[in-house]
């Protein structure tokens, strides 16, 4: 919630004191919102935060194969070229995984240009190689995306336990 602040000139104790109490009068009765989609606000987009934006889950396809799937929330996307993953060994080495992964769709944006982007949803396929680390690792997911209304996501790590 925004804070709101009432800023008042002294010259009359009485007109502050009836300024202040119809300010409080508009606020009891719902006129004026102090919510920032209220009455002076209602132009300002709410975000998703980016959990809910950009939602995954895993599955394990074969013993060697690990999907992962995406549900975009509508009115935003994924940047194709921003994804990136690896395993993170117990002692911390890691190791970069190519991933496959459907075409995008073309999209001109103010920040990168032409580029490919994702709406919606997709499944990305990741093959482990034969020189995995041995034992317990960790994923190692990196992904950066926005919404249509014009906020862009910092780029996103998020580290999934992995145990064969």
């Amino acid at each position: 919630m925004q804070p709101w602040c009432l800023n008042v000139i002294r010259h009359n104790r009485g007109k502050i004191r009836q300024s202040a109490l119809l300010w409080l009068a508009l606020l009891a009765t719902g006129f004026v919102s102090a919510q920032p989609s209220g009455l002076f606000n209602s132009s300002r987009p709410a975000f998703l935060d980016v959990d809910e934006a950009f939602q995954f889950y895993t599955s394990l396809d074969s013993a060697d194969e690990i999907a992962i799937h995406w549900t975009v929330a509508p009115e935003y996307y994924l940047y194709r070229d921003k994804f990136s993953f690896s395993l993170v060994a117990d002692d911390g080495e890691t190791l970069e995984l190519a991933a496959s992964m459907p075409e995008g769709n073309h999209h001109h944006d103010e920040f990168f240009g032409d580029v490919e982007v994702y709406y919606h949803g997709l499944t990305t396929a990741l093959t482990l190689p034969t020189d995995a680390p041995a034992g317990d690792f960790q994923l190692q997911i990196r992904y950066q995306g926005c919404a249509e209304a014009g906020l862009c996501y910092p780029p996103q790590t998020r580290l999934l336990e992995i145990s064969p």
